[in-house]
């Protein structure tokens, strides 16, 4: 599976406490840009017919506390099978979770929904991730190089005076 970042790129302004968030659902506008490019190489297959795309909290932790939360607080129950004391497991439990919501398998549950609009106390919420699985193992490449342009952002600052 490849994450793509999709959010919260921050533009901090020197001697000020502003912070600038962009985001996007993206999932549209990914399966546009792949479309377009399969569309100028000739290929009649949809994007659908080729990647699963998934929007998902950038890391898993996120999910795992928020459902602890839940069950703490009695308003959600773990899923059955789901390892309440392992962390590595609970992150592979929910790596394969996400694999079967991207393909259609199952929905997503009402617990990670709300860990991804849950709001910290200054607003925000957490980073998320557009995942993409190739369903035809030749458009891998194609994948890895979407990743490589568009996780390679740079900056540089400075400060006069």
């Amino acid at each position: 599976m490849i994450k793509l970042s999709i959010h919260s790129i921050v533009d901090v302004i020197t001697n000020s406490s502003t912070v600038i968030y962009t985001w996007q659902n993206s999932v549209k506008e990914a399966k546009e840009l792949l479309q377009e490019i399969l569309a100028l190489e000739g290929e009649a297959k949809k994007v659908d017919d080729l990647f699963y795309l998934g929007v998902f909290l950038s890391e898993n932790g996120g999910y795992a506390e928020y459902l602890s939360e839940r069950v703490n607080e009695e308003e959600e129950e773990y899923s059955e099978g789901y390892p309440i004391d392992d962390y590595k497991k609970q992150d592979e439990y929910i790596d394969v979770l996400k694999e079967k919501i991207m393909k259609g398998e199952v929905s997503k549950p009402g617990w990670m929904k709300g860990a991804e609009s849950k709001e910290n106390d200054m607003g925000f919420t957490k980073d998320t991730s557009l995942n993409i699985i190739p369903i035809d193992e030749r458009y891998s490449g194609l994948v890895e190089k979407m990743k490589k342009f568009l996780n390679s952002p740079s900056c540089d600052g400075g400060r006069d005076g």
